[in-house]
């Protein structure tokens, strides 16, 4: 049986997300003096994409039964791998912050569940990360930047079935994030120059194509390819233009406040 990692490996410490297949390893502790080694099973792309589709037949049904809501909800997987996300982000910043330990973090392929953790983290972390500038450029780094291979995963400009009868790799890592994200400003809004609208409206550009930014699977493509940066507009740009994204109960001193790290409710 395989393998599937969000592994986080430091001198003192190594946190892996680990699930199982041929080919794939983690890091043997015999040969980091000190450190330690933590999985995580935190879903495949396959699994998103499973969930994800669940919840979407839960919330079109006309059928649903309003009193088993939750419970429905929690049926589909996508709430408890939310959680398993946030617990390891969580992990990584406390390893971080408080053991002043460097964490090596990495999954099977090193582009879906380790941009999201990373990332995640970093909000927890950094207060410039919370706000839009500093999300844009999170964004840019541990997604876009690290090989995070969005026409793959959204299935940009593809028919059906044309990736192959199993969906390929078509998978809703990038909107499992935001939703991850989506749940930090909704626990700490003091804490977030942007609102939950400005993640909506993200959402919805993911798909939507009007914008170059989140395009194509690498920079090589996005930049010697496609040329996508010279000839179409910046989503980031657009979304700084609207004042309703701003958070009107963002409080910059609370959130730069020295020694702060985010705890989230899981």
């Amino acid at each position: 049986t395989v393998v599937t990692f969000v592994e986080m490996i430091s001198l003192g410490f190594i946190l892996s997300d680990l699930s199982t297949c041929p080919g794939y390893g983690y890091e043997n502790t015999n040969y980091y003096r000190g450190a330690s080694i933590n999985f995580y099973g935190i879903g495949n792309i396959h699994a998103v994409r499973d969930s994800y589709q669940k919840v979407c037949a839960l919330c079109l049904s006309p059928n649903t039964s309003d009193i088993q809501w939750m419970q429905l909800v929690e049926n589909t997987n996508w709430p408890s791998m939310t959680r398993l996300i946030l617990s390891a982000s969580w992990q990584t910043a406390f390893h971080v912050h408080y053991n002043r330990l460097p964490v090596l973090l990495h999954c099977s392929h090193g582009w879906d569940r380790t941009s999201q953790v990373a990332a995640l983290s970093q909000l927890l972390l950094d207060p410039h990360y919370r706000m839009r500038e500093g999300f844009s450029t999170l964004v840019e780094k541990d997604f876009l930047s690290f090989g995070h291979p969005f026409h793959t995963r959204c299935g940009h400009g593809e028919g059906k079935n044309e990736q192959g009868g199993d969906e390929g790799q078509l998978s809703p890592i990038f909107i499992q994030f935001l939703d991850c994200v989506f749940q930090l400003v909704n626990q700490f809004p003091d804490y977030f120059e942007f609102n939950a609208r400005y993640l909506l409206l993200l959402s919805e550009h993911i798909y939507s194509c009007r914008f170059g930014t989140l395009l194509c699977d690498s920079e090589r493509e996005r930049e010697v390819v496609a040329g996508i940066r010279q000839r179409t507009y910046c989503m980031w740009e657009y979304l700084d233009s609207i004042p309703d994204l701003i958070n009107p109960v963002f409080d910059r001193a609370t959130s730069e406040k020295a020694g702060d790290l985010l705890m989230p409710l899981l």
